[in-house]
């Protein structure tokens, strides 16, 4: 089955988000998740259709993908920097101001 590393990546992204409560580590596991769903997306465009139009879907998903990380990224640094820890459990309020 062609799905199974996919299917193996998501778990183990899953896996992540359950487990640890640092903001970096939910952020890793969220990227994993991503990965994998982009992974099965690429899986299954047929072989047939290897066209521009899937060199397109391709190189759109990779930018789809770095943006998101850079804004992820950024918010978990602002929200670190702002609270002095990476504990999710000490973010309780995500309003300007509230500590």
């Amino acid at each position: 089955m062609i799905y199974a590393p996919a299917l193996a990546l998501a778990c183990i992204g899953f896996l992540v988000m359950i487990r640890h409560r640092q903001a970096l580590l939910l952020f890793m596991g969220v990227e994993i998740l991503l990965a994998a769903g982009n992974w099965v997306a690429l899986l299954a465009v047929d072989q047939r259709l290897l066209s521009q139009h899937v060199a397109v879907f391709i190189l759109f998903s990779i930018v789809v993908a770095a943006a998101e990380a850079t804004l992820g990224l950024s918010i978990v640094l602002r929200l670190a920097h702002r609270h002095r820890t990476i504990d999710v459990r000490a973010f309780t309020s995500l309003r300007d101001g509230g500590e």
